[in-house]
């Protein structure tokens, strides 16, 4: 537990490192500590989704039960995600730069994700006012 405590203070220094260097390094969009602060941005996504996946793996196979629930989940990212994907215009908008086609369809799919989850988010909170209201 020692160990997973100073990795994360090791990459939280490093994390606010990295920004203040980015913060004062980057003057235009074509700055190449732009490209540093991304890199870092990525490697720590990749981090946090290692670990999302690894914890849960791990104790899925104790237990068969919760395996399937895993499997189950999995599936519904999946579908949530392709199915987002494949609703995304990706549209292209006028820029200086160029910008390939793919990443308008990322964006976009990430914007209609986003929007599910907000309204899934939402929905919750009223069914659970609403299930506490008809309880009492």
């Amino acid at each position: 537990m020692k160990k997973m405590k100073i990795v994360e203070i090791a990459l939280l220094v490093i994390s606010v490192v990295v920004f203040i260097i980015a913060f004062v390094g980057i003057k235009n969009i074509d700055s190449p500590m732009l490209n540093m602060y991304l890199g870092w941005v990525y490697i720590l996504m990749a981090c946090a989704l290692i670990a999302t996946l690894a914890f849960p793996l791990a104790n899925a196979f104790k237990n068969k039960k919760s395996l399937i629930k895993l499997l189950v989940l999995i599936a519904a990212v999946v579908v949530i995600f392709g199915g987002a994907y494949l609703i995304a215009p990706g549209s292209p908008v006028e820029m200086n730069n160029e910008v390939p086609v793919s990443q308008f369809k990322f964006a976009d799919t990430a914007l209609y994700i986003v929007y599910l989850f907000v309204a899934g988010a939402f929905v919750a909170l009223l069914w659970s006012g609403l299930r506490k209201a008809i309880k009492k």
